[in-house]
């Protein structure tokens, strides 16, 4: 006779959670044979009254929702947005574990008018963003004064630049260049 599992036992890939006459499978199961199966390792969920068992996870992967907020790099900079590989969903270690390629359209770099992104971002800008949408492609946003570049380099020289007022100054070139910055912008570690 197989030992069917309860609520907040750990299961793992494979083992049976329950009938398939009695339950409907959810998130982190499958049916075969009119049988439930765990797909995933977790803790078992049977709830008697929806008539559902799933199993929630112990290391679920990092999959972005809109409102979430991201830091990723500028890839490249065209007229009309900024293409950004996402790196983290901020505030969590675990690389992020669905569509790491973003776009920010022009209209969203900034609460004012912005007319070309790459007047405000450039290729190797670290920026924090806002997720606006991921179906079909993340689409993200740095408007508002948290959203922005936090980290840049000199165009020329590639050395870390300095905030000065709502500019960025690079010592070594003594040239400014202007970003789209977040409020707490600071530069790289200079080597």
């Amino acid at each position: 006779m197989i030992k069917l599992a309860l609520t907040g036992r750990k299961v793992l890939p494979g083992d049976e959670v329950a009938i398939a006459e009695e339950y409907m499978s959810g998130e982190g199961t499958y049916e075969m044979d009119g049988k439930i199966y765990a797909s995933a390792v977790g803790e078992l969920d049977l709830d008697p009254r929806e008539k559902l068992v799933k199993v929630i996870l112990d290391n679920p992967p990092v999959v972005l929702s809109e409102g979430d907020t991201v830091i990723g790099e500028v890839t490249d900079a065209k007229p009309a947005m900024a293409i950004v590989s996402i790196m983290v969903q901020e505030g969590n270690e675990r690389s992020v574990s669905s569509e790491t390629l973003a776009s920010i359209h022009v209209s969203k770099l900034s609460s004012s008018y912005v007319e070309d992104a790459g007047d405000v971002m450039r290729p190797g800008d670290i920026i924090r963003a806002t997720v606006i949408q991921v179906e079909p492609s993340v689409q993200l946003s740095t408007a508002g004064p948290h959203f922005g570049v936090i980290r840049a380099l000199c165009g020329r020289c590639k050395f870390p630049l300095e905030k000065r007022g709502h500019s960025l100054y690079c010592e070594r070139d003594d040239i400014t260049e202007n970003r789209k910055l977040a409020d707490d912008y600071r530069a790289f570690d200079k080597e």
